[in-house]
């Protein structure tokens, strides 16, 4: 669907579109349903997502579904812009580019995602035995935190938004370590499009969904009703992937190696909540932390519980955190820890600083092209106006001539 036709069908669109938006040419990533670009506006650089056009193949999608996704994008495109916090990822508008039939998400650009943060896919790969930078354990009790603030804020809107894909990777980050959730949404605009085949049963991925994700319904009308509590189990799994430093196995894929048969065998759910729990206990225990107590731990549990209402409430959720990162404070272990690892930080230290730099080189480069185009504006209408005046000097002479004539 063209530019104009979907604006002549939506026209409550219009507002959002963002007029002189132009790809860098730089990706920032890639997923299920689309494509992050980096984009230049006017004054800054952002962040643009695209949603895969395999989406809206009009000879494998119905005409009705493609019209329910356009609306479902249109309604969030309506929600995103009433948001307002500072552990939310700023949506700025749409804009339209050739070959896309749907408008890209503009946002704010931010540096990493927590999943990239804690987990690097670096090219080439490190050494063996690199070891990995060192993250206190207060940096991941405030990131954590500040999720949770920004689930909050959800949560205790009127009506509540659920967010329904929180994981890692929709968690992004700051120059200054603070999160912001993303992806308000966007998960809930095309997975009825495909087939079972190519998507998955849940909500969101499978290793951050809760049981009644996947259970299946007794009738139509239970399939989508989820409740708040469906974004503290994933943030629970988010907390073990930021305490422990390991990504959560897939309930589904997730396998182990049977020492008694020599098989790979499917993990129970048990197993993987417990494998969970030994790496989050094995990060306390060596920044000396562990007890059965620790605020941490009853987090992690209490958001992991089947039963969707006895999970704890967000507020909840936060006066732990709070309590946790008041305690990795007062431990002092973090500057001895700090100090220990400080030569394997540089490296990351440096690369961050490399990004800031990119960053505001893209910016500068912007600005200074932005005071050229001005300046060509203000040549371009000063040589008008002296055409004009030329014009309506030669004019007047030729009147003059002619009266004198007369």
């Amino acid at each position: 669907m063209a530019a104009e036709g979907l604006l002549a069908e939506y026209p409550e669109l219009r507002p959002f579109v963002l007029p002189n938006v132009r790809l860098t040419g730089v990706r920032i990533g890639a997923g299920a349903y689309g494509s992050v670009e980096e984009v230049a506006v006017p004054g800054a650089i952002c962040a643009a997502k695209k949603i895969h056009d395999i989406f809206l193949d009009r000879s494998e999608i119905p005409a009705a579904e493609i019209r329910r996704a356009t609306a479902q994008f249109v309604r969030e495109c309506q929600l995103m812009s009433t948001l307002g916090h500072p552990n939310i990822v700023k949506f700025l508008g749409v804009a339209f580019f050739p070959g896309s039939r749907l408008p890209a998400l503009v946002m704010e650009r931010l540096l990493t995602s927590l999943h990239d943060l804690l987990d690097p896919e670096t090219d080439p790969p490190p050494p063996p035995n690199t070891p990995k930078p060192f993250f206190p354990l207060s940096l991941k009790c405030s990131i954590l935190h500040n999720v949770a603030c920004g689930l909050a804020y959800l949560h205790e809107r009127s009506p509540p938004v659920i967010h329904r894909d929180l994981s890692a990777r929709n968690v992004l980050l700051n120059s200054g370590m603070v999160a912001k959730i993303v992806d308000l949404g966007v998960a809930r605009i095309v997975p009825r499009m495909r087939t079972a085949a190519t998507m998955t049963k849940g909500p969101g991925a499978s290793v951050y969904m809760p049981p009644e994700a996947s259970a299946p319904a007794k009738s139509n009308a239970q399939k989508s009703k989820y409740d708040a509590s469906i974004d503290v189990f994933s943030l629970g799994v988010v907390s073990i992937f930021t305490i422990g430093e390991v990504f959560p196995c897939d309930p589904v894929t997730g396998t182990y190696l049977d020492e008694e048969t020599g098989l790979l065998v499917a993990r129970t759910e048990l197993q993987r909540r417990a494998e969970y729990m030994r790496h989050v206990n094995g990060q306390l225990r060596a920044c000396g932390q562990l007890r059965g107590d620790h605020p941490l731990i009853r987090l992690i549990q209490q958001c992991l519980h089947n039963g969707p209402h006895k999970r704890p409430s967000i507020r909840e959720v936060l006066r732990l955190l709070e309590e946790a990162r008041a305690g990795a404070r007062d431990s002092g272990w973090e500057e001895v820890q700090a100090a220990q690892t400080q030569p394997r930080n540089q490296a990351k230290d440096r690369e961050l600083a490399e990004a800031r730099q990119q960053l505001r080189r893209k910016e500068e480069e912007l600005q200074s092209s932005e005071r050229e185009k001005q300046t060509v504006r203000q040549q371009l209408i000063s040589s008008q106006r002296r055409e004009t005046e030329l014009v309506q000097a030669k004019d007047r002479e030729l009147r003059e001539k002619s009266s004198q004539d007369d």
